[in-house]
């Protein structure tokens, strides 16, 4: 007869028991950490419909960035999440598909059910709750006390660093999973099994989709993780071969998960930052600067409601961002860290957390160490470097984090750890009062946070760019200004077009090639926009109110929209008066939302020039622009129709005589010998209709000036022929047939 095991009620009585009490456990932790969150954030929720949390500014930008996400996946073309096009028309722009893909990707599950300005509220508001949990999970698990944890979540998420970079950074806002995967790698160091790394590597992408620099961060902290790990190794008394084997396996396991989750997160920035063009990469002089001024540690915020007024003057000393400023770790929180210290500082767990908070605030402070914005002291200029100039030379890819700041998120958690490990060692004193002490200490933690009422920002969008979200064609549009926020478009711009989805001339990006606006300021009438001025020209001699009308149809901008009141009054008048002679059409006023909005008319294109490749910096030869060729160099030439043209231009050679010859694409137009005496040439030329590429072409090649004593000159440059004054003639029949 065959035995069966028979079930033990009371033992699945207390399993199920102990399931549901952590079922209301946890529930009741959400359900605290989100009404703490809608406190703290007063008034976010409360005007989620019409608001969304912070200042403006690069809120706009991200909003922008989860739009984006969706209209790629739709058009399914991996090259558009690469390649925007749809800003710094017609070239698009570089772009970093996946800046924040855990955000990126909730968007676009919610856009079919909510409004974009709303799903970017809920996922802000997400990143306190979540992020409170879980350092809530992380400290109950290391000191298995809840009022301490419960005390560590409001350190972790209602933090000044969290308030501070949620004004308007997105990402950097989205910190929520650094504690999860910070519990996991703890479980990994504590408990056998492969479960726990491969948590911990789920986590690890988490982090990576949340914000990019914060993968680095936390692939920092892994291997002091993994550094700790085998420390606790050495003490003990084990077999060392057999646990490093378990060791090794574990963080393989890991490492693996994290690899094969991150890489197609990152390879688009990995293949950047091994090119030659890495236009990641910051400049060296930003580094300092967006590092964190060690004053800032000791400063409450200055959104505090009361404590801000008397700190921001010292806030304005330091050079950073203003957003980037704020590291407050809070005086209740020293505290704590200093009683963990104390009492708790032959705990391994506390030393490695001691150690690991120390070393990202250190490095938090980047290359040198700075103080109410000084960086040298003494009469001597002292400067004082520090440790993150070897960590910049040797950890892959640091080279392209440029808000070095920011590594204060993982201190951040080391803090809140620390104060969890103090706290509950203050519980022991008194543990018969533990409610009040909690009470008090959470109440005094709070007010040092405090930043009420946050700043919101309105999401009113101009009526204009609803009427044109119902039209259908593909067309690009020209914003006036172009470049009234950080050199290139105010962020708002970026805002509309998520609603008429239409292409935008310029843009704005964090991070860009250097040539991303060249179409900006040389393709002509929009560089004079750009400018306000008509004195922009270069060696092309072309009247731009005479073109202006065929350089938008040629490049499909249908409409130009100024925004009047972003304008000075003598820019507005040159605007108009620009606009008014070249479009000579009627445009619409939106009085009330600040816009005089011109309407291109549909015209036949005529001929303008552009300057192309292989042309030498401008110079000034008396009064005149002139420029260098070496072999060959490019003129695009757009014309509406097939026609016959004449380009009339003043050239001289350099020493000797050269040929110039001119080609429309492979087809040899006409040549001209060029003597060393500057003397004007009519070179005939036939241009197709559409977009046509002139080559300037010097057979005998170039020379140096600096290899003719008799020039006297020591420029070392390879040249052949000067040019200056380029006029494309029509002729009559061109201009009839226009008509």
């Amino acid at each position: 007869m065959e035995l069966r095991k028979t079930s033990n009620p009371e033992k699945n009585r207390s399993f199920r028991n102990k399931h549901f009490n952590n079922l209301r456990e946890y529930s009741l932790v959400g359900i605290s950490y989100a009404l703490l969150t809608i406190i703290l954030t007063y008034p976010v929720f409360f005007k989620i419909k019409t608001d969304i949390p912070g200042t403006g500014a690069d809120s706009f930008q991200w909003m922008r960035i989860l739009w984006y996400t969706k209209i790629a996946i739709q058009e399914a073309d991996l090259a558009a999440l690469t390649h925007d096009h749809l800003l710094f028309y017609p070239n698009g722009i570089e772009s970093m598909p996946f800046s924040s893909a855990f955000n990126q990707m909730l968007y676009v599950l919610l856009s079919p059910f909510l409004e974009l300005h709303v799903i970017y509220t809920i996922l802000w508001l997400l990143t306190f709750i979540i992020g409170a949990i879980g350092a809530y999970l992380l400290v109950n698990y290391l000191t298995d006390n809840k009022y301490a944890a419960f005390i560590a979540g409001i350190v972790f998420a209602f933090s000044p660093y969290h308030f501070s970079r949620g004004l308007y950074f997105f990402g950097a806002a989205t910190v929520q999973w650094i504690p999860f995967c910070a519990l996991y790698l703890m479980k990994t160091v504590k408990e056998e099994g492969i479960k726990n790394p491969i948590l911990a590597g789920i986590f690890f992408i988490l982090v990576a989709m949340s914000d990019l620099q914060y993968l680095i961060f936390m692939g920092i902290f892994t291997g002091l993780v993994f550094l700790y790990n085998f420390y606790l190794t050495l003490r003990s008394e084990k077999n060392f071969t057999h646990s490093v084997k378990k060791i090794i396996k574990k963080y393989f396991f890991f490492g693996g998960v994290a690899f094969l989750g991150v890489l197609p997160l990152t390879i688009n920035e990995i293949l950047i930052a091994l090119s030659k063009q890495n236009f990641l990469k910051p400049s060296a002089a930003e580094i300092p600067k967006l590092s964190n001024d060690l004053l800032s540690f000791f400063l409450p915020s200055n959104l505090h409601p009361l404590l801000g007024r008397f700190t921001l003057d010292l806030y304005s000393n330091i050079p950073s961002w203003p957003a980037e400023q704020v590291n407050f770790i809070g005086y209740i929180v020293l505290g704590l860290s200093i009683i963990s210290l104390l009492k708790s500082r032959r705990k391994p767990d506390v030393k490695f957390w001691l150690i690991s908070t120390l070393f990202f605030t250190i490095i938090s402070i980047g290359p040198i160490l700075h103080f109410n914005g000084l960086f040298s002291f003494t009469d001597s200029n002292l400067k004082i470097p520090l440790p993150y100039q070897l960590l910049y030379s040797t950890v892959p890819f640091l080279k392209n984090c440029r808000t070095v700041g920011r590594f204060f998120v993982i201190a951040t958690l080391g803090y809140s750890v620390l104060a969890g490990y103090g706290f509950s060692e203050l519980l022991k004193y008194k543990p018969e009062r533990k409610k009040l002490i909690f009470t008090i200490v959470g109440f005094l933690l709070i007010f040092e946070y405090l930043c009420i009422p946050y700043p919101t920002t309105q999401v009113n969008v101009p009526d204009f760019y609803y009427k044109i979200s119902n039209d259908t064609d593909n067309y690009a549009v020209l914003e006036i200004p172009q470049n009234s926020n950080a050199g290139y478009m105010d962020f708002q711009y970026l805002y509309y077009q998520t609603v008429h989805n239409k292409a935008l001339v310029g843009g704005y990006a964090a991070r860009y090639p250097a040539n991303v606006s060249d179409f900006q300021r040389n393709t002509p009438f929009i560089k004079e926009l750009q400018y306000y001025s008509l004195g922009t020209k270069d060696i092309l001699q072309e009247n731009v109110a005479h073109i202006g009308t065929s350089v938008l149809n040629a490049n499909n901008i249908r409409y130009v929209i100024v925004h009047k009141n972003q304008l000075s009054s003598e820019q507005l008048e040159f605007v108009n008066d620009l606009l008014n002679k070249t479009l000579k059409t009627e445009p619409d006023v939106y009085a009330e939302d600040g816009l005089i909005v011109y309407r291109v008319p549909d015209e036949i294109i005529r001929p303008f020039m552009l300057l192309g490749e292989g042309w030498s910096r401008p110079e000034n030869w008396d009064g005149t622009i002139t420029r260098w060729i070496a072999n060959n160099a490019t003129l695009s030439v757009y014309s509406g129709i097939a026609e016959n043209s004449t380009l009339k231009l003043s050239a001289c050679s350099l020493h000797s005589p050269k040929t110039l010859e001119i080609y429309n694409g492979e087809t040899l137009q006409s040549k001209q010998v060029i003597s060393p005496n500057l003397s004007t040439v009519n070179l005939p030329v036939t241009l197709n209709k559409g977009k046509n590429t002139i080559t300037l072409n010097v057979p005998e090649g170039t020379e140096r000036p600096c290899d003719f004593p008799e020039l006297n000159n020591s420029d070392k440059r390879e040249l052949s022929i000067a040019i200056q004054g380029i006029q494309l003639i029509d002729s009559p029949e061109n201009l009839s047939s226009r008509e």
